[in-house]
């Protein structure tokens, strides 16, 4: 029999543990290369002008330029931008294949140590940190990095164990500290994916019901102030998102069946039309693999008290990405969108590897006193899943060296983007004739500026006419001429059209930003001030009350008469 001793540490150890072993996940993007997804060269096309232009000052841009070659795209203004912050953050130093080898190992330790902090408050520190490394290792999470490339929702498997995590806290102690907590938490999960956004708020408003069962009418308006915060700290992101909705194509314009819901259930005849969710029907049986020892918790009727919370969830967020549930998805707002039901994998990882974890000590207890030969199918399964992990995710994962995406990236940043970004009245770039930056009939034309979001174009003397910028129009350009404004309207194709006086002009066109969008940015800067404040405030009454219950402590020891014991 081994000693428990040997399973007791502290943790400071356990915390190491998990930074160190969700490092390990990462060594071979760090060794062989970035891993080549279909999506990666859309993040990079998002990633290398953002960061340009935060260098140039401009630290939000609304308009993504050079996408398009040249045409541009509104992608900035609809894409949740934390992902390509993180990026920017570490580029300076280390180029951007090491911004993105650092991120990846920040945002592996982020989400296991965000499942740490969550479970550490039932589970002892070697069992918290077990449910991290095995959410840092779940299947469909490790896939979302190292075959699919979907790095934003990857980020937003980062944050979600926090939003859990306060919503536990919140429901436990009902302090001022965790309710600025889940409005922080909250706040930056909106800022990475959209998709996992609506999937993620679904879970946590299932996770919290359940968690607050006993004490809702309490609970509740404390959740939702929490909830109220996170949307205020990111409204500078999604004001303008909103609002603007109307003026892109979107998936409601030319429609394909590669992305309609309907077709990418789990374990649906339907699912053999797309390939992307038959593989995640693979990922799927080997999540189920991977969290079947969690069967014991009710095979012992274990799945009570604070385990039934994430019990209920991983069922709920099990139950939404199969067939069953597509009177849900036809009746709550927005979830169609997400295009993809088997998305709900990543709740399944989450919530399962708390299970997975908590269950340990049962299968312990089973195999010292009795021992049947099926016992050994659920840790045979587990261990059947790290091997599908280590050969076919990992190792069978296409990877680009950073010679390879230095050659690369010059001619990711100009590509095509996808028709979702493109204006209303956009036509495909295929589908467009060849144009000079500007054309105009009988005049000349002469670019004296060209910038991301300003232009200053020089056109000769002559009759009034239509000038053709090489720019897909978008609501928010203004063009004017000596102070004056001009009629700038899309042509037939969609690209900017500007009508110019007779005489010598010069335009200006500016992408300007709605007054809207920049109170939403202002309330944003405020709520986040006002949630340093709170942690500032209430780390220094922390010390205050430390530091006097100190120096009572010595007064007491000192002049024990004059300052008695109240014990």
């Amino acid at each position: 029999m081994v000693p428990k001793q040997l399973f007791l540490i502290s943790d400071k150890k356990a915390i190491l543990i998990v930074l160190g072993l969700a490092a390990i996940l990462i060594a071979p993007i760090a060794f062989w290369g970035i891993p080549e997804g279909a999506d990666l060269p859309n993040h990079y096309r998002f990633a290398v002008p953002f960061y340009d232009s935060i260098q140039k000052g401009d630290l939000y841009p609304g308009w993504l330029a050079e996408s398009n070659w040249g045409y541009g795209d509104a992608r900035f203004r609809f894409y949740p931008p934390g992902l390509y912050y993180l990026l920017a953050v570490f580029k300076p130093l280390l180029g951007w294949f090491g911004s993105t080898v650092i991120s990846f190992a920040f945002l592996s330790a982020l989400g296991a140590i965000g499942v740490y902090f969550w479970t550490r408050s039932f589970l002892s520190p070697r069992l918290a940190a077990l449910a991290g490394v095995l959410y840092a290792l779940a299947p469909y999470h490790l896939n979302e990095l190292y075959q699919a490339s979907l790095l934003a929702e990857y980020a937003a498997c980062a944050m979600l164990p926090f939003v859990f995590a306060f919503i536990d806290r919140v429901c436990e102690r009902r302090r001022l500290l965790d309710i600025a907590g889940l409005g922080a938490v909250y706040g930056l999960f909106i800022l990475t994916n959209l998709p996992l956004v609506v999937i993620g708020s679904l879970a946590a408003l299932v996770f919290g019901l359940i968690r607050a069962r006993k004490t809702f009418w309490q609970v509740a308006p404390l959740l939702a102030a929490g909830v109220t915060v996170g949307l205020a700290a990111s409204s500078f992101f999604w004001v303008r998102m909103v609002s603007e909705l109307r003026w892109i194509k979107g998936s409601s314009v030319d429609a394909r069946a590669y992305y309609d819901y309907r077709l990418n259930f789990l374990f649906s005849p339907d699912a053999l039309t797309n390939m992307n969710t038959w593989y995640a029907n693979v990922l799927a049986l080997i999540t189920i693999a991977f969290l079947l020892p969690a069967i014991i918790l009710l095979w012992k009727r274990n799945a009570t008290g604070r385990y039934i919370a994430p019990f209920g969830v991983t069922v709920f967020a099990g139950f939404m990405s199969v067939p069953l549930s597509k009177p849900l998805w036809a009746i709550i707002p927005k979830l169609s969108e997400v295009q993809f039901p088997w998305r709900w994998l990543a709740v399944v990882s989450l919530t399962g590897s708390v299970l997975v974890a908590a269950a340990v000590p049962a299968w312990f207890e089973l195999f010292r006193t009795k021992l049947r030969p099926f016992y050994f199918v659920p840790p045979a399964a587990f261990a059947l899943s790290l091997v599908f992990i280590t050969t076919q995710i990992v190792w069978h994962s296409k990877y680009m060296s950073k010679s390879e995406l230095d050659k690369f990236l010059p001619k990711a940043r100009h590509g095509v983007s996808y028709k979702d970004w493109l204006p209303v009245n956009a036509r495909p770039i295929g589908e467009l004739p060849k144009m000079r930056a500007v054309e105009v009939a009988s005049r000349q034309a002469t670019v004296e500026v060209w910038e991301p979001e300003f232009r200053r174009i020089n056109i000769s003397s002559g009759p009034a006419a239509d000038v053709l910028i090489k720019t897909y129009y978008y609501p928010n350009w203004v063009a004017s001429a000596a102070g004056a404004p001009l009629n700038l309207r899309p042509s037939a194709d969609g690209v900017s059209l500007v009508t110019v006086p007779e005489g010598a002009t010069t335009i200006e066109m500016r992408f300007r930003e709605p007054i809207k969008v920049r109170v939403a940015a202002l309330l944003s800067l405020l709520t986040w001030l006002v949630l340093g404040g709170i942690v500032i405030l209430t780390s220094a009454r922390k010390s205050l009350i430390a530091m006097a219950e100190t120096r009572l402590h010595s007064s007491r020891q000192r002049w024990p008469k004059q300052f008695p014991s109240t014990n």
